[in-house]
C-alpha cells in the first residue's frame, strides 16, 4: 500500500508548487481511480498509509496529505471531506490546518487537534458523483 501511495503524495506536493487549489483537485480527481488498490482497506489505515508516506517526501504538508488521502477515500467509495481551518495564539501566532472527516472519523490529526482551529473552508467529495 505504501509504494502505491508515494507517488500519489508526491504529486499532490508538486502540484500544490504548481497550481491553483481548484485547479489541483480538478487534476486529482481525474487521476484514474484505482479502486482494486484500495478495496477493502479502512480510512484509518487508508489515512497511515498516506501520513508515512508523507514522512519520506520534503514539505508535505497537511494539506498535501488531506488531497491525497481524499483521494483514496474517493477510490475506496468512501465519501469525505477536507477541513482547513486557522488558529491564532499568543504562543504559536497564525496557523493554519487541514484534515480529512469520512462517516465520523477525524483522520490525519486528532479530534481535540482540529476543535482548536476556526473552520474556513469545506471540501467535500462524494465518491457516487464523480
Amino acid at each position: 500500500m505504501l509504494a502505491r501511495t508515494v507517488p500519489l503524495v508526491v504529486a499532490v506536493r508538486l502540484g500544490l508548487w504548481i497550481l491553483p487549489l481548484d485547479r489541483l483537485r480538478r487534476v486529482v480527481r481525474s487521476l484514474p481511480p484505482r479502486p482494486h488498490a484500495v478495496a477493502g482497506i479502512s480510512p484509518r489505515d487508508l489515512a497511515w498509509a498516506v501520513a508515512a508516506a508523507s514522512r519520506r517526501i520534503p514539505a508535505a504538508s497537511c494539506l498535501t496529505q488531506s488531497l491525497a488521502l481524499q483521494k483514496l477515500l474517493a477510490a475506496a467509495g468512501h465519501p469525505s471531506r477536507i477541513e482547513i481551518g486557522v488558529a491564532k495564539s499568543a504562543e504559536r501566532g497564525f496557523q493554519a490546518h487541514a484534515w480529512v472527516e469520512c462517516r465520523g472519523q477525524t483522520l490525519l490529526s486528532s479530534p481535540l487537534e482540529a476543535s482548536a482551529y476556526q473552520r474556513l473552508l469545506t471540501l467535500e467529495n462524494d465518491p457516487s458523483r464523480n
